[in-house]
């Protein structure tokens, strides 16, 4: 393996700066770092920016009904950041199933989100809190809704010598629901079999809005559209989520690898929904 030059700047317009003409790559906690190497396809970097020092894209903030993910928010801030746990305990709750201390000591919020994956643990909750990145580059700054910005297996939106400066996200109300469920093989350093993630928005048993996503069984995250119109505007009972898991195992197109046939990943993406819509409001699941 041949060697890159490395930049570690201490602004965000420095990191801009250092990656002009070159082929660069960024990183922030690098916990994909030498893996992304081994298999780069397009070959090794000329440059690689390292963005830790970078101390505007870090921090955990609420203000004017959203709250903002600096880029370096890690996942054990996630785990620990008072504003997350009491105002949205689903980000706290995926991070606890998010590999081990380790990683979710250096794993960061944007990296995880930029990986593309269609395992990315971080991107379902997101995407039912309905978040949007910010973006810096070359061009300026811009936002996109997070269920615009994954274009395909491991391939996003970004364009070159762009970074994620942070994540936003509406700030829950006090009556929204929500639930979350990594399924896989074991209970930690685990890759997803399936991921699903569940927010609605109650006025009493009406539902006034839903954000309803899976992991794991497209080529990247999705946001399950048809299952949130099933509940939106309705009473939510057992037939409403049922619906509602119709519908996202309709929306789902898995494969088979060594974790997990194609069919049982299908299975498992009406049940998993299903059952956290009914956790969420109480809705017994066996009413026979």
């Amino acid at each position: 393996m041949r060697g890159f030059d490395f930049a570690a700047p201490t602004t965000i317009q420095g990191a801009l700066k250092a990656a002009k003409g070159k082929k660069s790559k960024f990183i922030a906690g690098g916990t994909n770092f030498l893996p992304d190497l081994r298999h780069a396809h397009d070959g090794l970097p000329q440059l690689v920016i390292d963005l830790s020092r970078v101390d505007a894209l870090r921090g955990i903030s609420q203000a004017k009904g959203e709250i903002r993910l600096g880029a370096l928010t890690t996942l054990t801030d996630l785990l620990e950041n008072k504003i997350i746990v009491r105002e949205a305990p689903i980000l706290p709750a995926m991070a606890a199933k998010f590999a081990g201390p380790i990683i979710r000591n250096r794993a960061t919020v944007a990296g995880n989100l930029i990986d593309g994956g269609p395992a990315a643990d971080v991107v379902p909750p997101l995407l039912a809190l309905k978040a949007a990145v910010r973006l810096a580059g070359p061009a300026g700054k811009r936002a996109l809704p997070l269920d615009k910005f994954f274009t395909g297996y491991r391939k996003t939106a970004l364009r070159p010598g762009e970074i994620i400066t942070e994540v936003a996200f509406p700030a829950p109300g006090k009556n929204d629901k929500w639930g979350y469920y990594k399924l896989a093989r074991r209970n930690a350093m685990a890759i997803t079999v399936v991921g699903a993630a569940v927010v609605l928005k109650m006025k009493g048993s009406v539902c006034q809005e839903a954000g309803i996503s899976l992991g794991s069984v497209n080529p990247a995250p999705i946001r399950c559209y048809e299952a949130e119109k099933a509940l939106e505007g309705r009473t939510v009972d057992l037939a409403a989520a049922q619906r509602a898991a119709d519908a996202c195992r309709e929306a789902a197109a898995p494969i088979d690898d060594i974790r997990a046939s194609a069919e049982y990943r299908k299975l498992m993406c009406e049940v998993l929904p299903r059952r956290l819509i009914c956790q969420a409001l109480n809705i017994p699941l066996d009413q026979g």
